[in-house]
């Protein structure tokens, strides 16, 4: 990941932070932050590591490191079998929740992963989350297909604006970002070539929230 890849995720997070204020995060003046922008430099782990502190957020591997940096930490986790920085999850592998038109495949089967907890953006030992696959491409470059996604299962909380949800509308299932009307639900695509749509109050019947979407592990092809 690059800077200006990093503002657009802290973007979606509704993080508000200049580029001034990361470079003095980061020990640098900013005219070598602004060069390290212009030139597309990657982030290092360490400069991850002192943002996220700083912050005192959690940013998930899949948007800031590289698959190779990535699988490379998650193994060194491993290695060192360390409860607290991983978290046992239940994976359905033939459930897939989609990025696209919609579309929805249940199986009872399932596994059990053990995801770092730097995977999450957020966590709660008082939350049930689960793993699925994503299906298309509209919420590409923040979800690719074949993603696993980490749910957070709704428990009745109000939508939080520009999150990303998996929903259910009718007879199919969805991931995208919703915000809040006053008399309807927008639905939104990170992806341009989608359309922004609406649910209407009148078809909140067929509307049901399943879980929001706090973590990505992306792997190598």
């Amino acid at each position: 990941m690059n800077i200006d890849e990093l503002l657009d995720t802290l973007q979606k997070l509704n993080i508000n932070i200049t580029n001034k204020e990361i470079a003095q995060i980061w020990g640098m003046e900013q005219s070598s932050f602004s060069r390290k922008k212009r030139n597309k430099s990657k982030i290092t782990y360490d400069n991850i590591k002192k943002l996220e502190e700083r912050l005192n957020i959690k940013l998930s591997f899949a948007h800031i490191l590289d698959n190779k940096e990535y699988k490379a930490v998650y193994k060194i986790l491993n290695e060192n079998d360390m409860p607290e920085d991983t978290i046992a999850l239940d994976y359905y592998p033939d459930v897939f929740g989609s990025c696209g038109g919609g579309s929805f495949v249940f199986s009872e089967q399932k596994e059990i992963l053990h995801v770092p907890r730097r995977c999450f953006q957020s966590f709660s030992s008082f939350k049930k989350y689960s793993i699925i696959n994503a299906v298309g491409d509209s919420m590409t470059p923040y979800i690719y297909d074949r993603d696993k996604l980490v749910i957070e299962h709704w428990n009745g909380e109000q939508i939080r604006d520009n999150r990303i949800y998996i929903f259910r509308f009718g007879d199919n299932i969805f991931i995208k970002r919703l915000v809040l009307n006053i008399d309807q639900i927008i639905v939104k695509s990170d992806n341009k070539e989608y359309p922004v749509r609406h649910i209407e109050k009148q078809d909140v019947n067929d509307f049901q929230i399943i879980g929001r979407i706090v973590g990505i592990w992306r792997e190598e092809n």
